[in-house]
């Protein structure tokens, strides 16, 4: 995992993860924010990031890329299946407010601008943010880009769909 910035209090890391086999042993342990980029070509790596990232006790995850709401749609399933385990393993009820919150956006630059300023939880203190990139084009250039705007006053655009600027 790569510094590869700061918003206000919040550190930005970024993980290239088809080319790196250690990525999930860098993960924070509680209470981070999870910005997975993932196209229709990466959708095979999506399952086995979204089990490690809720292993690692995410708090909010974000999804952008063209698969951004499958990506999401991947995390909700997981929980679900993890809760339904819950209930079975102990015959107890499953506390949903444990879970991490998640989002899905079209707009590239809205999601990363998002994960970086609004995305919270009240009962925890996040200050870690991890681009989990699973594009084989990448996008940290243009995270760094991002990070510097966001720091100089910059808002995104209101456009709906808006695709991340690859570095190849």
């Amino acid at each position: 995992m790569e510094l590869i910035g700061r918003i206000n209090k919040r550190k930005i890391y970024y993980v290239q993860i088809r080319n790196n086999s250690d990525w999930k042993f860098s993960l924070p342990k509680n209470d981070w924010v999870a910005f997975t980029i993932a196209d229709k070509e990466d959708e095979e790596l999506v399952p086995p990031t979204v089990k490690f990232c809720l292993d690692k006790n995410v708090a909010f995850t974000c999804s952008a890329g063209t698969l951004a709401i499958s990506t999401e749609n991947y995390f909700d399933e997981e929980i679900a299946l993890r809760a339904l385990d819950y209930e079975m393993r102990t015959k107890k009820e499953f506390d949903f407010e444990n879970t991490p919150i998640t989002t899905s956006h079209q707009n590239f630059n809205e999601g990363f601008w998002f994960s970086a300023i609004a995305a919270h939880d009240s009962n925890k203190d996040i200050d870690t943010i991890v681009c989990l990139d699973l594009t084989k084009r990448k996008v940290k250039r243009h995270l760094k880009e991002l990070i510097e705007k966001i720091n100089n006053g910059w808002l995104p655009s209101d456009e709906e769909i808006e695709l991340a600027e690859y570095d190849s």
